[in-house]
Formats: structure tokens, C-alpha cells, sequence
């Protein structure tokens, strides 16, 4: 019987080990995605600052634009966010984010997602985000559908 109980507890201990060592992977991988993130921030930040489009040198790959600085920044911004909105989406999805503030965020992504005359932009950056994100952001009203 002791012999038993001892590899209960032997069993048990490894158990706790495997559940603390996915945990600290959960971590680390939120982490670097995090890292990335501010990174990325700090890249818009430099565009904004040299009043660069970031869609336009980017994405279409055209530097014959003329933006205002104001449109620029709200652009640049709104770029931004949908890669905030996309590590919001990350997080949720590995559970590290609680129901409340989730629907909060959704609340934030229908918002932006229908801010008509950026929904171009949008439409670019979506090929470049998750399928799970994407069907979620499409189950939103379309506010800007004709």
C-alpha cells in the first residue's frame, strides 16, 4: 500500500511539473508576442514622426502620395490598433484575458472595423491576420455597406 501511495504521489508531482511548465510556455510565447507589439508601436511612431504613410510605403509599396500630416497620423493610428486589437485577440484566445474586457475589446474592434473611411485600409491589413480574428471582425454589422 505504501509502495502505492508513493507512486500516486510520484505521479501527482510530475502532473504539477507538465501543468507549470505549459503555463510558463503560455508566458513566455505572451511575452515575445508582446515584445513584438511595442516594437511594431514604436515602428508606427517613427513613421508618424516622419510623416511617412505606412499603408502606402508598406503595403502598396507607393510613395507618390499626398496625405495631410493629420490624415497620416489617424492612417498610421488606426494601422496601429488593428495589430493591438490582433495581440488582444492572441490573448483571449490563450485565455489570458477575462470575459468582461474581452467583450469590451469587441465592442472597440466593431467600432474601428466600422470607421468607413479607413475600412480600405483594413480590408489590406486583413489578409495579414488570424482566420479566427477575421471571421470575427466579418460577424460584426457592416455599418458601411451601401
Amino acid at each position: 500500500m505504501a509502495n502505492f501511495l508513493g507512486v500516486i504521489g510520484v505521479v501527482s508531482s510530475l502532473i504539477f511539473v507538465a501543468i507549470e511548465l505549459q503555463q510558463n510556455q503560455k508566458i513566455a510565447l505572451e511575452n515575445a508576442r508582446q515584445d513584438r507589439t511595442n516594437t511594431t508601436i514604436s515602428n508606427f511612431d517613427a513613421f508618424t514622426t516622419a510623416n511617412i504613410d505606412w499603408q502606402s510605403f508598406m503595403l502598396d509599396n507607393n510613395l507618390n502620395y499626398d496625405y495631410s500630416r493629420a490624415l497620416i497620423a489617424r492612417r498610421n493610428t488606426y494601422h496601429m490598433s488593428w495589430f493591438l486589437f490582433g495581440n488582444d485577440y492572441f490573448q483571449y484566445t490563450q485565455g489570458l484575458m477575462d470575459e468582461e474586457f474581452w467583450e469590451a475589446k469587441k465592442r472597440a474592434f466593431q467600432d474601428w472595423y466600422n470607421r468607413c473611411d479607413l475600412r480600405d485600409l483594413y480590408e489590406s491589413r486583413s489578409r495579414y491576420m488570424p482566420d479566427g480574428f477575421t471571421a470575427l471582425i466579418g460577424s460584426f454589422p457592416d455599418e458601411c455597406a451601401e
